[in-house]
């Protein structure tokens, strides 16, 4: 028994510093110290290799050193090294694949579906390599009708999106909430009146808020096929409304969320509830709640110490008290104000890279609306009503 817990203590001990080991080495590649080369580091990623074989930081370092110096050959080489040392693995067939691997080893299409395609084949339910194929054809679909609009390669292009956006849908139902988007536009362009219907029933929810929320696309774009859905920016507004751009704000707004001990707002419950979430960059993630049921109105709010850019943390205050009818109704009428539920969800025009994401929810029974505004806009009156309710002590300065 002495014998076998010595032999787990070591390995513990192994583990750790092996762990310890390739973090350095990661951290390493991650800076450059003043006067220093760039691109001399390759000795270092080598090293991480050796350790890690299939280290994406190391990978993605060496393809892009490689790709800047014109050494195609070099990257082929890696590539190689991967997949023998790792012949059962589809990793290093979707990293070669991922986008910025493929810019800088200058990666036709043809050749990112190749890889694409050996990774599905060796994991057939990678969720990577199935969503990258179809978003891939996807792209080609839309560049394809962008251009010269050859109807052999539309059907080509569309069928084949649509095959690997549904084998996804079919393994996991949650990707039928984001993936609805770019099938309903497809279905329309092949007519096929049956999917289309089949797609537009997708209801799913599987986050705090609804994705169609935050997807904000031109009127049209079901039936204009120039409109890439996923990754769709408006021209005129410079703003990134597409599918993968809502998907981030609701991953990163959910991450907060959950770690304040948040529920999902449901329009069927009867309460009555209106929720500040308040994500400033360098400061405390803050949710504010103010619920009436029944005529029985409170507030409560919590605090993580982490900060809304970054980590949320854990919670560190966690407070309600019990306000009056009359609070309530005079919240309402400054809710109503605003215009509240028919102000958009998003806001165009260019968002800063610091500040602050303020998120108001309202629910009623069979009613949901959320607002997203970076540093308040139309929504900062009535959240600072919020705020001011509470007992939280906020400096001037920390409002942003």
């Amino acid at each position: 028994m002495k014998k076998i817990l010595t032999g787990l203590i070591f390995l513990l001990i192994n583990f750790t510093c092996f762990s310890q080991t390739i973090k350095k080495l990661e951290h390493e590649l991650s800076f450059y110290k003043s006067g220093e080369e760039w691109g001399n580091k390759k000795n270092i990623a080598y090293k991480l290799l050796d350790i890690d074989s299939l280290n994406a930081r190391a990978i993605n370092y060496l393809v892009e050193v490689y790709g800047r110096n014109n050494q195609k050959d070099s990257i082929n080489f890696l590539f190689d090294r991967l997949t023998k040392e790792n012949p059962n693995s589809p990793k290093p067939f979707l990293i070669r694949a991922q986008e910025r691997n493929a810019h800088f080893a200058r990666l036709t299409d043809t050749q990112q579906i190749k890889y694409l395609k050996e990774a599905y084949k060796l994991d057939s339910v990678n969720v990577e390599a199935i969503y990258s194929l179809g978003k891939l054809y996807y792209e080609l679909f839309i560049k394809e009708f962008k251009t010269t609009k050859k109807k052999a390669n539309l059907d080509y292009y569309s069928a084949n999106a649509i095959k690997y956006f549904s084998t996804l849908c079919n393994q996991n139902e949650r990707y039928k909430e984001t993936l609805k988007f770019p099938l309903i536009q497809l279905a329309n362009y092949n007519e096929d009146l049956n999917k289309k219907k089949l797609y537009e029933s997708y209801k799913i929810q599987s986050s705090y808020f609804p994705i169609s929320a935050f997807v904000d696309l031109p009127s049209d774009w079901q039936t204009n096929y120039s409109v890439n859905v996923i990754d769709f920016v408006s021209d005129s507004e410079f703003k990134v409304s597409g599918v993968e751009s809502a998907l981030f704000h609701i991953n990163w707004y959910a991450s907060h969320l959950n770690a304040l001990d948040e529920p999902v707002l449901s329009d069927s419950l009867p309460a009555k509830v209106f929720r500040f979430t308040w994500l400033r960059t360098f400061h405390n993630p803050v949710v504010i709640g103010l619920e009436n049921f029944n005529d029985t109105v409170t507030l409560y709010w919590k605090v993580c110490d982490g900060a809304g850019g970054y980590a949320p943390g854990k919670i560190i205050e966690n407070k309600s008290k019990v306000l009056t009818i009359k609070e309530w109704n005079d919240f309402v009428v400054s809710v109503n104000s605003i215009n509240f539920w028919n102000l958009p969800t998003t806001q165009s025009g260019i968002l800063g890279t610091d500040g602050a994401q303020w998120i108001l929810e309202g629910k009623e029974l069979g009613k949901y609306h959320v607002v997203d505004r970076w540093s308040g806009g139309k929504i900062e009156s009535v959240c600072l009503k919020l705020l001011d309710l509470t007992d939280l002590k906020i400096k001037q300065d920390d409002i942003y």
